[in-house]
C-alpha cells in the first residue's frame, strides 16, 4: 500500500515563524500498488531573528543591473490577478508590503531591477515568446493548465536540472515536487514565493450563527474528535435546509440550504475520502493504480446524498446562478456549509454574521486523515526553455524564494489568521489541518486528466450513479494511452 505523504507549510505567526510539517496518509485500501512509501522530512524553523534564519543560497550574486521579467496573470484574471510577484510602491496592507520590500532587498543585494508583465493570456504570451526565441520572459506564473500545455509542447525547462535552484529546500512546496516530478524531471513548481496555491486551496466553511440556531455539534469539536465524516456532515445539512416559501421546490434566492458551492466540489468529496488518480513507481512515472471499486462506489453513495438532493445542496453551475449570488447565499445566513477556495476567505470580510473554517469530511472515522485538492486557479512557476543566462536566473529564483519564505508568507497569514479575516482561533488549527492534507495528482481534472479518467468520479456524482467500474474501465484504456503520450513527450 502507498500511501501519499504531503508537506506542510504551517502556520506563521507574528512576522516571522515559520513551521515545515509532514504528513498526509489517506484512507487504506483505496488505492493499491507495490511502490515505497513517499516520505518527506519536516523542517523546522523558528526564525525569531536574522540569526536564526536557514543560511541564505545564495550569498552572492550580481546580476549586473539586469531586469528580470516575470509574465504573469494579468486584470482579465479578476480576483486571481497576479498579486505576489511586484508592487510598485509601500503599502499598508500586509501583503503588497511584503512583495514591495521583498523585492526592494533582492533589487539591492543582487543589482537587478523585478519587472512582470500582465495578461490575459500568459500561457499563449509564453508560446509565442519562447517559439519567437525572443527571451522576453525569464519566469513564468501561469495558471496549471497553462503551464501544462507548455510543458507538454517541451517549452519549460526541467527546473530538478538547474544548478541554481536546489528543489529540496523548504521554501518549495515539498508535497508538488514529490508527486509532480515525471522520471526525475519536474518542470513547474510553487511554494513561498506565491501565495497562489493557498488561496487556490479547496475547503469548507460554515455558518457560526446556524450551528448555534439549530443548536448543532460544533464542527471543530466534531474534527478534533475524529467524528467529522460524510455522515455526519449530511445530518446536519438536513437540519439545516428550510424550504422558506413553501412552495415546495428548492429555490436558490429564497431557501435555506445545508451546503452551497459550484461543482468543483465534486472532486472534493473524491479527494477527502483518500482516493487518488495516478501514483508513481520507483522510476518516477506515473501510472494508474488498480481502483477499489467496492470502496470507491460507497464514497460515491454518501456523496450522491449530500449532493443530489437540490433542496439540500446547490450548485453555482447546477442550478443556474452567478459567484456573486454564490456568495451572497452564504453572506445572508441561508447556507450551513460553503465550499469554495481559500481565496474567498478574504472575499467575506465584510460578512455580518461569524464563519468559521474546517477541512472537508472524512469517508469515515477509520480514515486516517483529510484530504484537499488545489484548484487549477493556482499559479505555477515555471522557467522558458529558450532562458538565457539560466544559472543566474534560476539562483534568482531561488534567492527569490528564500526570501518570501521570511517575508511574503508570514504577511499572507498574518492576514488571514490575526482576525482580520478569520474570526476565531480554531480556524487557525483548521488550516493547519487543510494544508497538511493537501494533494496534487497528475491525473486529476485540475491537472493532465488523462483520457478523462480523472473526471469519472465527478461525472458519475453529478449525474447521481455509482457504476464506477464500469464507467473506469470504458475509460483507462484510452487514458494509458494518452498517458503514453504525455511521457514520450516529457522524456524525450
Amino acid at each position: 500500500m502507498k500511501r501519499l505523504t504531503t508537506i506542510l507549510l504551517v502556520i506563521i505567526l507574528l512576522s516571522a515563524e515559520i513551521l515545515l510539517a509532514s504528513c498526509a496518509e489517506n484512507n487504506p485500501g483505496t488505492v493499491t500498488t507495490d511502490a515505497p512509501d513517499t516520505v518527506t522530512e519536516a523542517t523546522v524553523t523558528e526564525a525569531a531573528t536574522d540569526t536564526e534564519k536557514i543560511p541564505d543560497p545564495v550569498p552572492s550574486l550580481d546580476l549586473g543591473g539586469r531586469t528580470i521579467t516575470f509574465l504573469v496573470r494579468g486584470s482579465g484574471y479578476a480576483e486571481w490577478e497576479s498579486q505576489d510577484i511586484y508592487e510598485e510602491e509601500d503599502s499598508d496592507d500586509p501583503i503588497k508590503a511584503a512583495v514591495y520590500r521583498r523585492n526592494m532587498t533582492l533589487q539591492d543585494k543582487y543589482h537587478c531591477t523585478i519587472e512582470q508583465v500582465g495578461s490575459s493570456t500568459p500561457g499563449s504570451d509564453a508560446k509565442k515568446a519562447i517559439n519567437a526565441n525572443t527571451d522576453e520572459y525569464q519566469v513564468l506564473m501561469c495558471d496549471t493548465q497553462e503551464t501544462l500545455g507548455l510543458a507538454q509542447a517541451n517549452l519549460l525547462k526541467d527546473l530538478n536540472a538547474l544548478n541554481g535552484i536546489d528543489l529540496s529546500n523548504p521554501w518549495w512546496d515539498q508535497n508538488l515536487v514529490a508527486n509532480c516530478s515525471i522520471g526525475g524531471r519536474l518542470y513547474f513548481c510553487t511554494g513561498d514565493i506565491s501565495i497562489m496555491d493557498n488561496d487556490a486551496t479547496w475547503v469548507l466553511m460554515f455558518n457560526k450563527k446556524m450551528i448555534t440556531d439549530l443548536d448543532l455539534e460544533s464542527p471543530y469539536d466534531l474534527v478534533k474528535n475524529n467524528q467529522w465524516t460524510f455522515d455526519k456532515m449530511y445530518e446536519m445539512m438536513q437540519a439545516a435546509k428550510s424550504d422558506e416559501n413553501g412552495n415546495g421546490k428548492a429555490d436558490f434566492d429564497t431557501d435555506k440550504f445545508g451546503f452551497a458551492t459550484h461543482n468543483s466540489s465534486l472532486g472534493a468529496f473524491y479527494y477527502a475520502a483518500g482516493l487518488k488518480v495516478v501514483e508513481k513507481d520507483a522510476d518516477d512515472i506515473p501510472y494508474f493504480p488498480e481502483q477499489n471499486a467496492e470502496y470507491v462506489n460507497l464514497v460515491l453513495d454518501k456523496s450522491i446524498k449530500i449532493w443530489s438532493d437540490k433542496s439540500l445542496t446547490t450548485s453555482a453551475d447546477r442550478d443556474g446562478f452567478d459567484m456573486p449570488t454564490l456568495q451572497s447565499i452564504f453572506e445572508e445566513g441561508r447556507s450551513l456549509f460553503l465550499g469554495e477556495v481559500m481565496q474567498l476567505v478574504f472575499r467575506l470580510r465584510a460578512m455580518e454574521i461569524d464563519f468559521g473554517l474546517i477541512p472537508f469530511p472524512k469517508y469515515d472515522s477509520e480514515q486516517k486523515n483529510y484530504g484537499h485538492f488545489v484548484h487549477s486557479t493556482s499559479a505555477m512557476l515555471s522557467l522558458p526553455a529558450n532562458c538565457t543566462d539560466i544559472e543566474n536566473i534560476a539562483s534568482f529564483v531561488e534567492a527569490m524564494s528564500y526570501e518570501s519564505m521570511y517575508t511574503l508568507t508570514p504577511a499572507y497569514y498574518e492576514t488571514a489568521l490575526t482576525g482580520k479575516y478569520f474570526r476565531d482561533p480554531e480556524s487557525k488549527e483548521m488550516l493547519d489541518i487543510i494544508l497538511q492534507s493537501r494533494t496534487f495528482d497528475l491525473g486529476s481534472t485540475h491537472m493532465f486528466d488523462w483520457g478523462g479518467i480523472g473526471s469519472v468520479f465527478t461525472s458519475l456524482l453529478s449525474k447521481g450513479s455509482n457504476a464506477y467500474a464500469s464507467n473506469y474501465q470504458k475509460k483507462i484504456k484510452s487514458a494509458k494511452k494518452t498517458l503514453d503520450k504525455t511521457l514520450n513527450k516529457l522524456l524525450k
